[in-house]
């Protein structure tokens, strides 16, 4: 009767019916694309949504607003090299073994369990663009071909990138400032990727870095140090954003900025002047400087910013929006005044803690604009990524998916984080410590060498340099170092314990890790 009414048999119709149907799932089970947005020395709370008192951002606002912030999130290693490797690989520094003074670079074979590569061995079209960071590798000068897209830097950028022989791929943008050229690039990426692959876009912001508040006004001495205002750079002038934006707001800085840093970290710990204070980030140990840091640092948050407005309007336009998931993190925060002191590779939230947020187009409404408090690690969102993409995640990979988390799912999750910092460069001490609950513990290990090695980690027989004690609830700007009043209280004891165990099992783990990967040494 089909054939026929209708020219067909029944088993045609059945196989019409089947090819639908197959059509269908392929349509539901499509992998969805995801883009990594990272920030560089970019603190916590430094977001409108975030509730800074100051900051207009309203793109990544409205994205917070339909995504899910995670307001505990601890980067691995609070310094820019290290910290990449972390969340490439899923690993800790002291587990990976690369970070600016270790004695290692990654291999071929290290890489190949990154999640670019694994997300590429999977079928998905990846790419880069901005700072890749890593520094130690030993595919040097051949990072591009470990991405279908390239338009990336080692080493530093500029804010005008033109003029930075390691910025060549940005020669032919036409943009001159660093940010809306990585802008130009998400654009070209976004245009080109094919249509029958998902794809991964990692960007890599280099704003709000030193790097770029100290080039704004070129071959002018007083402009990179802060002391005085970048827009007295012709070119600055009627920008929308680095020419008076923030100038009239009012802005106060710390008031503990140009104060005595020892007070808060002995000078047999950690010595301001090698480094910090005479050198790097010598604006931050001076009022009028470190007002005018400020201002520069406000200004480039509020830039990308409108850059990613810029990037989710290009999805919306080109039918991608649905079906891809924005990931935005820092790699760690940083010290402006606060403690008298600047930089970064300490353990106090704001150099530890960085702004995290999840954009999920598939996620139903209830599940919107919900702040989850829970720790997260920042190799947590290797594992997230793995995660989206459908893969297992390699054994040795540390972080735990925060996919359940974005769903509601009824998991049980850590409710304690080791923390470490392992640069010893500028006079730095090696810091670990533990958070958990209202509590954060930190210790300290001078070393005095430039570049350490596994011995050199190894505290289970020698007492700390120095130690500090923080009540995050009643003191949240960890002001107040309590380790003397609660000598011998079991909090203190248990926090002391649980540190020395994370340090030693991951000694362990590392050792496991060599005799199992192809490691090598600088």
């Amino acid at each position: 009767m089909l054939k026929k009414q209708f020219g067909i048999s029944l088993q045609q119709l059945l196989i019409i019916f089947l090819l639908i149907g197959a059509s269908s799932c392929a349509k539901q089970e499509k992998k969805p694309n995801i883009i990594f947005l990272l920030s560089d020395d970019q603190k916590d709370n430094t977001f409108g949504a975030m509730g800074h008192p100051y900051i207009k951002s309203p793109n990544v606002d409205q994205l917070i607003g339909e995504g899910v912030r995670f307001s505990n999130t601890y980067i691995a290693e609070p310094i820019c090299a290290p910290s990449r490797v972390a969340m490439f690989t899923g690993m800790n520094e002291r587990m990976s073994g690369v970070g600016f003074t270790s004695s290692y670079k990654i291999t071929e074979e290290q890489w190949s369990q990154s999640y670019p590569e694994l997300l590429r061995n999977n079928g998905y079209y990846t790419g880069m663009i901005g700072k890749f960071g890593i520094e130690y590798y030993t595919f040097k000068g051949k990072a591009a071909s470990k991405f279908d897209y390239w338009k990336a830097h080692d080493g530093w950028a500029k804010f005008w990138p033109k003029t930075a022989k390691n910025c060549s791929a940005y020669f032919d943008s036409g943009e001159d400032i660093i940010t809306p050229v990585m802008g130009e690039s998400i654009d070209d990426f976004l245009s080109t990727v094919p249509s029958e692959k998902p794809f991964c876009l990692s960007v890599s912001f280099s704003v709000p870095h030193g790097s770029q508040i100290k080039s704004m006004y070129p071959n002018n001495k007083a402009a990179a140090d802060c002391m005085i205002p970048a827009n007295e750079y012709e070119k600055l002038k009627g920008h929308p954003f680095y020419d008076t934006l923030y100038r009239k707001a009012g802005i106060q800085i710390p008031r503990e900025t140009a104060t005595d840093p020892y007070v808060n970290i002995p000078f047999d710990v950690l010595d301001q002047y090698k480094g910090r204070a005479d050198k790097i980030y010598s604006y931050d140990y001076d009022t009028i400087s470190c007002y005018e840091h400020h201002i520069r640092y406000y200004q480039m948050i509020s830039a990308m910013d409108k850059v990613i407005g810029d990037m989710v309007k290009s999805l919306d336009e080109k039918g991608l929006s649905e079906n891809t998931i924005i990931i935005f993190a820092s790699d760690h925060g940083l010290l402006m005044g606060e403690y008298g002191m600047g930089g970064k590779a300490l353990l106090y939230d704001l150099t530890t803690k960085v702004p995290c947020f999840i954009y999920d187009p598939r996620l139903p409404k209830d599940k919107r604009g919900i702040n989850n408090d829970k720790l997260v690690s920042s190799t947590d969102i290797t594992s997230t990524i793995l995660d989206y993409a459908g893969i297992t995640p390699p054994q040795n990979m540390q972080g735990t998916s925060l996919v359940p988390l974005m769903t509601g799912e009824d998991v049980q999750w850590r409710d304690e984080l080791f923390l470490e910092s392992m640069y010893t460069g500028r006079g730095n001490p090696i810091c670990e410590g533990m958070r958990m609950g209202d509590w954060k513990y930190i210790r300290m290990y001078q070393i005095n060498k430039k570049k350490y090695t596994e011995e050199d980690i190894d505290f289970s027989a020698r007492k700390p340099d120095f130690e500090q004690l923080f009540n995050l609830k009643t003191d949240p700007e960890e002001m107040n170092n309590l380790i003397e009043e609660y000598e011998g209280a079991e909090i203190l004891t248990s926090l002391r314990k649980k540190t020395a165990k994370h340090a030693t099992q991951m000694n362990l783990d590392r050792d496991k890790y060599k005799k199992n990967t192809n490691v090598k040494k600088r």
